[in-house]
């Protein structure tokens, strides 16, 4: 599967190329603090579907446009049977981002609207900015919108930094619940996201002095099956 081998990919050990395996790879880190810049493979440039990584700005869009009052109010499942048994219950934002529950984020883009949803992805520069086709499919495979690897770098430097035109609360709030590992030494946070044949892992790692923001993203390889 896509998003496990991305988690491999991910281990946030950098100090070497990451083996893509039998995947189409590519990949951007960025030490904040230093502003050295990795790139690995050859469409860091391509836009792409975002696929579930677009959970992290809509959270912060549906918490800013108070169509949900944090990150754990629940909504209650609508009782459609979908693909994954965990997603086939209740979820608040939470426990939602952290096993990638589609529908709970399509419900959150109904409650934003069309008219909020354009407004706001034009306003933090996402990627094309493209979220015409449709309010609830959009960032899928699909969909109308698309974000470069290095698109997804710079817009989560922006909210490491919190200059998104979010508030503090909602930018704290969506950086707590993309957190996959804390340490003392060190925060791991990431977000997957898969779809038509497109695997990205995003997120940063925050140490006492460095603080690393990464992108990867592979596409399957011809003839590669699961």
């Amino acid at each position: 599967m896509i998003v496990k081998l991305l988690f491999l990919i991910g281990s946030f050990m950098f100090a070497s190329e990451p083996n893509f395996g039998a995947y189409d790879g590519s990949a951007v880190i960025l030490d904040l603090n230093s502003s050295k810049r990795d790139v690995f493979g050859t469409y860091v440039d391509e836009r792409l579907h975002p696929c579930s990584t677009f959970k992290i700005p809509n959270s912060m869009i549906a918490l800013d446009s108070q169509v949900i009052n944090d990150e754990n109010e629940t909504i209650v499942w609508d009782g459609e049977i979908r693909e994954y048994a965990f997603w086939n219950k209740d979820h608040s934002m939470r426990s939602a981002i952290s096993v990638s529950t589609v529908w709970f984020y399509q419900e959150l883009a109904k409650r934003i609207g069309a008219k909020k949803m354009q407004e706001m992805v034009a306003k933090i520069d996402y990627g094309n900015n493209d979220t015409s086709q449709t309010l609830t499919t959009f960032w899928l495979g699909n969909g109308s919108l698309k974000i470069s690897p290095n698109e997804q770098v710079k817009f989560l430097s922006k909210l490491i930094r919190e200059e998104l035109p979010f508030t503090h609360r909602t930018m704290v709030i969506v950086k707590d619940i993309m957190t996959l590992e804390k340490k003392k030494n060190y925060t791991f946070s990431g977000k997957t996201g898969s779809c038509s044949g497109i695997g990205w892992f995003v997120g940063f790692v925050e140490e006492p002095q460095s603080t690393k923001v990464f992108t990867f993203v592979v596409k399957e390889a011809k003839g590669l099956v699961g």
